[in-house]
This record gives C-alpha cells, sequence and structure tokens, in this order.
C-alpha cells in the first residue's frame, strides 16, 4: 500500500513537529490533525461545589445505567471526567463522560444526584478532553518504549492534545490518538514529540525537534 500524500496541518493550528522522526513518522503525521473537544451540553469542568464522593456517585450511576452498559459493554472503556451541565437558570447536574476505545465513541451521561438516576444519554464521536490520567498513560508508554528517554528527554515534561486520522482507509482512524510534546519548560519549543494511540496502546512515532528554539 503507498503512503498517504503531502502534510496537512489544521488550518490555525501548530505546525507539525520538525527533527528527525522515527520510522513511520511519515505515515501518520502527514494525515493527523489536532482536534477541539465537543460537548453536546456546554459542560464546565466539576467546581468546588461537586465533591469527590460525588464525582463517584455520578459515575457509578452512570455505569450502571442499561443504556451505557449496552454501549460500551463490547471494549474498553474509561471515565474521562464529570463535569458540570447546566440544567436551568439555577440547576446544574453532574455530567459524565465515558469513552469506549474499541468503537471511539464518547458517551455524555447526565445524572440526577439526587433521585439517584440518569437523566440523558447522548453518544457520539466527537472526541471529548484529553484525561489527566489519559496523559499519563501515553507518557508511561512513551517511557516503556525507551526511544526518547534514551536521548535524555524528561518525559514527564510530555503535554497531550488529540488528534484526529483523517484518512478513513486507515488502521488508526477513530482511534484515540495523543500528540505529546516534551519540555523543558524554559524553552519557547519542545525539545521532543511522540505519537500514542491508546486505544491499542502503541507508540506510533516519536523524535526530537531543533535545538534552536529557545
Amino acid at each position: 500500500m503507498s503512503g498517504p500524500g503531502p502534510i496537512r496541518p489544521e488550518p490555525g493550528g501548530p505546525p507539525p513537529p520538525a527533527g528527525p522522526p522515527q520510522e513511520d513518522a511519515r505515515d501518520h503525521r502527514g494525515l493527523l490533525t489536532p482536534v477541539a473537544p465537543v460537548r453536546r451540553f456546554g459542560a464546565e469542568p466539576a467546581g468546588p461545589g461537586l465533591t469527590a464522593d460525588e464525582r463517584g456517585r455520578a459515575a457509578e450511576l452512570a455505569l450502571a445505567d442499561p443504556e451505557v452498559r449496552r454501549t460500551v459493554e463490547r471494549g474498553r472503556h474509561r471515565v474521562l471526567g464529570v463535569y458540570t451541565a447546566v440544567a436551568g437558570r439555577h440547576r446544574t447536574h453532574p455530567l459524565v463522560v465515558v469513552y469506549d476505545y474499541a468503537d471511539g465513541v464518547a458517551v455524555e451521561v447526565t445524572v440526577d444526584l439526587a433521585a439517584g438516576r440518569v437523566l440523558e444519554v447522548a453518544t457520539g464521536r466527537h472526541p471529548p478532553a484529553l484525561a489527566e490520567e489519559e496523559q499519563r498513560r501515553a507518557r508511561d508508554l512513551v517511557r516503556d518504549s525507551r526511544l526518547l528517554a534514551a536521548a535524555g528527554v524528561d518525559i514527564d515534561s510530555g503535554a497531550g492534545q488529540v488528534l484526529a486520522e483523517v484518512d478513513l482507509h486507515s488502521p488508526r482512524y477513530r482511534h484515540r490518538l495523543v500528540d505529546l510534546r516534551f519540555g523543558p519548560a524554559d524553552r519557547r519549543l519542545p525539545s521532543a514529540f511522540a505519537i500514542v494511540d491508546l486505544s491499542d496502546e502503541s507508540v506510533l512515532t516519536t523524535g526530537l525537534t531543533s535545538s534552536d528554539g529557545v
């Protein structure tokens, strides 16, 4: 199978990282574009009014819902976060975001904690925001690969964003892809990059960027 065409960066997005990528970088980086997370209900991050116990209870109610279970039971899934959804002028409800890595489906579950029930379930393929736990997992996969660590890169400095594979024929289409950039913090540009596939937990490509960006 022939490789994909030239790099097509997202308009207004960051340029593709420079530097010597690993073996299959051209096959992946040329078709990946950054994507903005979307939530149907205009949710905001959970604030001080939602305790850790309440977030845990909201997640339990969401995962116990029959419709949610039917959606995610076939593959590996994770609760990516519990947010606050506006339900009226003076009311909010927890919004639980569950992601199914097998099908690339996001499930948004609005929960009424007082009534102990699920109010609404919405599914879609809009990419949820990258969860901190996912970011840690992506860093661990890069660390285990030893590719950047051997070059002295501080793996713990990695920060990421979600990418989309736009090639419909790619085996990575609809996979949960993360673009990690690595510090140090006193540099204007990152010193290294890695693209990680969280759907099959693999490192697709890594590389060092130019040392000129300070």
